[in-house]
């Protein structure tokens, strides 16, 4: 989607010189398209997160309550969760931030189809 939503910006930025009505529909619908995407996104991240936070909650009490080797063995599996929720949360908070940018980027470009620079 980044690439996308780059070539897209890259292409409107150039035919924005000479808006024309058709250039100005097809930019609504494209705008309307990539903020669909970051809502989706922004609701995918923030589940993950979410369950980064329950696992890493989980993680904490079982390594201070269970005792033992049961409990170094499920502390262990649920670091290992936590690890691997957290790498995939910064990903999606990446990917985010990058579709939140491009998004504002549109919207400057579209004061600029409408003459309101």
């Amino acid at each position: 989607m980044d690439k996308k939503l780059k070539n897209y910006i890259e292409e409107i930025k150039k035919a924005s010189e000479h808006p024309s009505k058709e250039l100005i529909e097809y930019h609504k619908t494209m705008t309307a398209q990539f903020q669909h995407e970051r809502f989706i996104h922004l609701v995918v991240t923030l589940f993950f997160a979410l369950f980064m936070f329950i696992a890493f909650t989980v993680f904490l009490f079982t390594t201070l309550l269970l005792p033992g080797q049961s409990g170094i063995f499920l502390s262990s599996c649920l670091g290992i969760v936590t690890l691997i929720l957290t790498i995939v949360t910064l990903f999606y908070i990446r990917h985010y931030y990058q579709l939140e940018n491009g998004t504002q980027v549109l919207e400057d470009v579209t004061k600029k189809l409408y003459g309101r620079d």
